[in-house]
């Protein structure tokens, strides 16, 4: 039986209630739209969408017109490079996107994070590729091997890779980008990057000759291919030389499918097809040439505002949508719904790190496993799922569940509905009362966060947390985790992945950039150092589930659920998804037909 979503403490309502009925003006400098603001959706009728598995995605073409098309075959398709048309070679995608990238450098502190994905994979390419079908790691801008016994890695660059400003990509390319993301670049070592924890175990960088970069390893990592799979976005070392970082963020230049044209803060950015990207149309990775001429992509937070904007012809098509703004173009002729697994299972940061609350000088009580754990315990996220979210959501405990060496059995030991269980951790661990807490989240990022926080808020309310809503845009919120500013709840999601040794150093271990819960007890430093060194799979595999069990077994984090992504596109787009799960916009694989 699905239970009805709590209301608001006092407080709480008397604002938000304002917020849901006044109307809202939301000018972008493009368009101006008069809206109803809705802070909880309708209930989803029937609650399960309906849509057609394929594989890991689930695809969706609605309407009437011709381009009605989407299958597992075309699918296999779009992977393996086979193309039958190539659309209007000339045209112009316009886009409509939640937030605003924190920077359009992809290695410094606020270029990186998933709120950065309309940047990535655009503007700028990594030299390696992840296997959609295999998960596995494969040659892409550069093949790789380990020598030495595994105690080094080999990256061979292939001929031809260039920079939109004519550089060429070489080994001391490649030299330089290692430099720069571990501060040890010359033009300036205090150079701050994201991903500098992810390349801990670098050491050596030796030039072999022209196209060969021998990178000795100050301990064994295997995950390091795929760290630079994911998070090593190229950029040409005498541009950044030359210019620096701050006009290099301003003026980006990189080798991936579009080159950068210009960006407004916090309203567009726009670029154009680099026509001399190495990666042909049937390339067997991605990202390849892209098919359309122009692109814009228009900053629009509101998810209503971006409907309304594909509705009127502004937009082409629209990202990050709510499932119930999905379903009203379901059926209709003229548009097109898209539902894929989203790649960053989500959920709700706890700042276990801060001894004390910076506000009223008392304890933290996030650092008590019991109220953690009455947390978890508080919110009826079956509820939230069947409501307010698709309903094809799965639960998350931490890393995806496709993910290796996810431990299956751990479902068994989920975090049940229990209020009245909640309560009672709460007075065990002193707060028969309940206490305060900030609770931010980022605006525009991810579709219904708005409504999912304010369920949780509610649900946490029932047991006596009290939570102050802090929403604020998505570039204050990741430059708040990695300077340790965000105290109580943040509302997140991590990048899910085939492998989740990254975001281990990511969130887990005690060196990164997101962690913000953190428990020396449960000895999780070392187990991600050494399952990072360990080479046989299956020990590897048991080692990683291990951690899981233990960062979840903690309640380090409130843990939601694992997100399906809604795009809803006009019939004159074509998109064949080349990813199982939508991790970047493959705005390389999209056609525009007139």
């Amino acid at each position: 039986m699905t239970r009805p979503l709590p209301e608001l403490t006092r407080g709480q309502d008397a604002a938000s209630e304002r917020s849901r009925r006044r109307e809202m003006r939301v000018d972008n400098g493009w368009t101006t739209v008069w809206q109803t603001r809705v802070m909880r959706r309708r209930l989803l009728r029937g609650g399960v969408l309906g849509v057609t598995a394929v594989g890991a995605a689930w695809l969706v073409a609605c309407g009437g017109g011709k381009n009605e098309q989407q299958g597992g075959s075309s699918g296999q398709a779009a992977r393996t490079g086979s193309a039958t048309t190539t659309g209007n070679l000339n045209a112009t995608l316009r886009s409509g996107i939640g937030s605003d990238v924190g920077s359009m450098d992809p290695q410094s502190l606020a270029g990186t994070g998933g709120g950065n994905w309309p940047n990535y994979t655009t503007h700028f390419i990594t030299p390696l590729a992840i296997d959609p079908e295999t998960s596995e790691v494969k040659p892409y801008a550069v093949e790789w091997k380990w020598v030495d016994n595994n105690t080094a890695l080999l990256l061979t660059v292939k001929p031809g890779v260039k920079f939109h400003n004519a550089e060429i990509l070489s080994a001391e390319q490649l030299k330089f980008n290692f430099e720069r993301e571990l501060g040890r670049a010359e033009y300036n070592p205090q150079f701050k990057s994201g991903h500098a924890s992810q390349f801990t175990a670098v050491g050596d960088l030796t030039v072999v000759d022209e196209y060969n970069l021998r990178i000795g390893l100050r301990e064994p990592d295997v995950v390091l291919p795929t760290r630079i799979a994911n998070t090593l976005y190229l950029v040409p070392k005498n541009y950044v030389s030359t210019v620096g970082d701050t006009e290099f963020a301003a003026k980006p230049v990189g080798s991936g499918p579009f080159k950068f044209v210009s960006r407004t803060v916090d309203s567009e950015i726009r670029s154009e097809r680099f026509d001399d990207f190495f990666n042909p149309r049937d390339g067997q990775y991605d990202p390849r040439l892209p098919f359309i001429k122009s692109l814009v992509q228009r900053v629009i937070p509101e998810d209503t505002a971006r409907s309304a904007a594909l509705e009127r012809g502004e937009i082409d098509l629209a990202h990050n949508m709510s499932a119930d703004l999905a379903k009203q173009f379901e059926g209709r002729s003229g548009f097109k719904v898209f539902y894929l697994p989203g790649d960053q299972p989500m959920h709700i940061h706890i700042n276990t790190v801060a001894e004390r609350d910076p506000s009223s000088g008392q304890p933290n009580p996030w650092r008590d496993v019991r109220v953690r754990k009455a947390a978890n315990m508080a919110i009826d996220l079956d509820t939230i799922i069947k409501t307010i979210l698709t309903g094809k959501e799965q639960v998350s405990f931490g890393p995806a569940q496709r993910s290796f060496g996810f431990p299956q059995d751990i479902k068994n030991q989920r975090f049940r509905y229990d209020p009245q269980g909640a309560k009672q951790l709460l007075v065990q661990a002193g707060y028969p009362d309940g206490f305060e807490t900030p609770f931010s989240y980022p605006i525009g990022r991810w579709p219904n966060t708005e409504q999912v926080v304010q369920a949780i808020a509610g649900y946490l309310a029932k047991v006596g947390i009290r939570s102050k809503i802090l929403a604020k845009q998505y570039q204050v919120v990741t430059t708040e985790f990695k300077t340790r500013g965000n105290y109580g709840l943040t509302f997140w999601g991590m990048s899910g992945g085939p492998d989740p040794g990254p975001n281990f150093r990511y969130g887990y271990h005690s060196t990164g950039a997101y962690t913000l819960s953190y428990d020396p007890t449960l000895g999780l430093d070392a187990l991600i150092e050494q399952s990072e060194r360990e080479f046989d799979a299956n020990r590897r595999k048991q080692m990683i589930g291990e951690i899981i069990r233990k960062f979840y077994q903690n309640a380090s984090w409130i843990f939601l659920y694992e997100p399906v992504t809604v795009v809803i596109a006009r019939d004159h787009i074509e998109w064949t998804p080349y990813q199982k799960v939508l991790s970047n916009p493959e705005y390389w694989n999209i056609k525009v037909t007139s």
